[in-house]
């Protein structure tokens, strides 16, 4: 199935690295996951150096778009941020922690410029924090890029129609309360867990079973998502295309395969595409060691501009 040219760009930096994996809620986390999908696009020639964009850190500014006052002087102390990342030890003088954030939103921002100005998928090869609220952090996400792409976006390009598609295991809880009371920006997430209910005419939350396996997953987002596009009418969808409803996710309790992963993300492009519509995807969760393979396999696809799956 030929479904996307020209092909794309990936969004990167060597600053895409968190050593947090070491032990405890952390020891899943594959703090390479996103290093090895870059050589791995490279090695496969899926991708040419120039198709690799390099982001600008977020700054400060950037998180005040989306996050309180207070709560961004917070994260200033390493001691938050290691209370959020569940950190036995942070040194007070420990800026590498924000650092990260800062870089990977930039390449959130980038990713949905150049999806918009292009008119080709962009794929971050990080981001997609989408529990950070206003003035909280949770989930291992200090801030939220998503939010804050979205922000700096309609900034550039006025107030146009962003819909976020959220395929993350989790509830995409902390974006959908950022906009709740926005009508230029629609949450979709299709999850386990109901974090916060947020009761919003443009947001919606589908929750699924535990052991939810290719059949029901792929009917649930097939019988929801396409009347929110044909409604809402978005003039840029960011998808978050998280790996941890895999069934070998460490963190997960879902049962997709390969396939129905593939399956999934090539959906949510085509019904973009269908609509002419420009998409910029972030990697979301995934967890263990293998899970850097998912969100490879989905931009190999896209790449080559054509996926059997």
């Amino acid at each position: 199935m030929i479904f996307f040219q020209p092909k794309g760009f990936v969004v990167y930096s060597y600053e895409y690295f968190l050593g947090l994996c070491e032990k405890g809620p952390r020891s899943t986390f594959d703090c390479a996951k996103f290093r090895k999908i870059r050589t791995a696009l490279l090695k496969e020639k899926m991708i040419r150096s120039r198709e690799i964009l390099e982001p600008e850190p977020a700054g400060w500014d950037d998180f005040l778009l989306v996050h309180k006052p207070e709560y961004v002087e917070k994260l200033k102390d390493p001691q938050t941020l290691g209370k959020i990342l569940f950190l036995d030890y942070v040194s007070p003088f420990d800026t590498d922690i924000i650092e990260f954030f800062m870089w990977v939103t930039g390449g959130t921002i980038l990713s949905m410029k150049t999806a918009y100005e292009k008119q080709v998928p962009v794929f971050n090869l990080g981001g997609g924090y989408h529990h950070g609220k206003p003035g909280k952090g949770e989930g291992f996400c200090p801030v939220n890029d998503v939010a804050v792409g979205i922000r700096r976006f309609q900034e550039k390009y006025g107030k146009k129609r962003v819909l976020v598609v959220d395929l993350d295991y989790h509830q995409g809880n902390g974006t959908a309360l950022i906009f709740k009371d926005d009508d230029s920006c629609f949450t979709y997430s299709l999850h386990r867990d109901t974090w916060d209910e947020i009761n919003s005419a443009t947001n919606m939350d589908v929750e699924l079973p535990d052991h939810c396996a290719d059949g029901e997953y792929l009917e649930a987002l097939q019988t929801t998502l396409p009347g929110i596009l044909d409604t809402f009418s978005p003039d840029l969808l960011v998808y978050v295309a998280g790996g941890d409803p895999h069934r070998d996710d460490t963190l997960g309790t879902f049962e997709l395969t390969d396939r129905g992963m593939l399956e999934r993300d090539i959906y949510v492009m085509s019904q973009a595409k269908a609509r002419n519509c420009p998409v910029a995807v972030l990697a979301g969760g995934g967890y263990g060691p293998e899970s850097w393979k998912l969100y490879y396999r989905f931009i190999k696809c896209v790449m080559r501009g054509r996926c059997d799956v």
